[in-house]
């Protein structure tokens, strides 16, 4: 092992698992050295032009090399503008715990907070596009982009350096307002310069409305997620757009909100066609049994996972018996939209009413083993 080069040593240690690559790191200079790129495999940021300072300077440190880097998430948030001290103090994102602290220090907190508002007031359209084609130029590995609102970490602690830092130097939190389509605008016209990225997941509100999507192809992303796409009349053609620009998808995650349709009338599944697609989650939306069945239908689908999903108009009874006549048939997955009650009258789980679809598509002489009491109920319309 002494006599290999570095090169041959690093290629070992992009390969471990990360309580491995720490032992391995610990056998001599020379590994510590070759396996120090493994470390930066996952990277996460603060979508700030200080945090974006800090890793440019990163990427040229002889001890930050960003070459192995797969996986980059971008943090973003709308921070709040207070015209003055009084005002900021008493702001409801204001960070409470600091009412205890001396004057001085409250005051030097409101410059540092001014500042920061007007370093990021400086950001435009076109800056930003240069800034994000900087930063992803480091990564010329990078295989998955996540774009992730700051407060997207549902309540739980984000351990995240910078974001941390920042809060306690302007004793603020961003807002929890989630929308993130101004970020990911910024992104789009960069994306094509990584070659090798093949996942991108938004976590955080989508309107598709503030993008302009026709004029890209991302070929090369294979997998999308859409955690959050804003759904009501009107959005179709938009929603339509930006899915467009991944003609390639083999893996596709849309969730609505609010809870409900994409559109006015229909989800526009008509107008998604991927040659590819094998993996589908619809999460949280309302669509009609017809256009749900000819998208089943015409994909080349593995699995399919609905989740919380509502019929506009037919019936469960009728998607399934339609769906278990295909050949080849996908593995349909539900979750909260079957429910059968056991013999004391209590809903049985998900689990329980999983194994008796499973039954049903498998057997064309079963029964139908679920009752649909509201399946006559169509709803029309849902605005944002």
């Amino acid at each position: 092992m002494e006599t290999l080069p570095l090169e041959l040593l690093g290629a070992i240690a992009l390969n471990l698992p990360i309580a491995d690559l720490r032992h391995f790191r610990l056998l001599g200079r020379r590994y510590a050295d070759a396996g120090f790129p493994a470390l930066v495999r996952e990277l996460s940021f603060l979508n700030t032009l200080g945090t974006a300072d800090a890793l440019q300077t990163l990427s040229r440190s002889p001890y930050g090399s960003l070459g192995a880097a797969r996986h980059l998430t971008i943090y973003d948030g709308a921070w709040p503008v207070a015209a003055s001290q009084k005002e900021w103090e008493r702001h409801v994102l204001f960070l409470r715990s600091r009412t205890k602290c001396s004057p001085t220090a409250t005051k030097q907190a409101y410059h540092r907070y001014e500042q920061f508002l007007r370093q990021e007031a400086s950001r435009t359209f076109e800056t930003d596009v240069l800034l994000f084609r900087s930063v992803l130029a480091h990564f010329p590995s990078l295989r998955e982009l996540t774009l992730s609102h700051i407060h997207s970490w549902r309540m739980r602690y984000l351990d995240l350096t910078h974001f941390r830092d920042l809060t306690n130097s302007i004793w603020m939190i961003p807002s929890f307002e989630s929308f993130v389509a101004a970020a990911i605008s910024r992104l789009f016209p960069v994306l094509g310069t990584c070659s090798r990225l093949e996942r991108l997941n938004v976590d955080g509100l989508l309107d598709a409305r503030d993008l302009a999507p026709k004029q890209y192809r991302f070929n090369t992303i294979r997998h999308l997620c859409l955690n959050a796409i804003l759904a009501g009349e009107g959005l179709e053609n938009s929603i339509a757009s930006f899915l467009g620009a991944f003609p390639g998808l083999t893996t596709l995650t849309i969730r609505t909100f609010p809870r409900g349709p994409i559109s006015h009338q229909r989800l526009p599944l008509e107008q998604m066609r991927w040659s590819d697609l094998q993996f589908c989650d619809i999460i949280g939306t309302w669509v009609p049994e017809d256009e749900l069945f000819s998208f089943t239908k015409r994909h080349p689908l593995k699995h399919l996972t609905l989740k919380e999903v509502t019929l506009t108009s037919g019936s469960w009874k009728s998607f399934f018996s339609r769906a278990r006549k295909l050949q080849p048939r996908p593995n349909i997955v539900c979750h909260g939209i079957l429910r059968r009650r056991d013999e004391q009258g209590w809903p049985m789980e998900d689990v329980v009413s999983q194994r008796l679809l499973n039954w049903f598509l498998a057997n064309a002489e079963v029964p139908w083993p679920f009752s649909d009491p509201d399946d006559d109920i169509s709803i029309f319309s849902l605005s944002p």
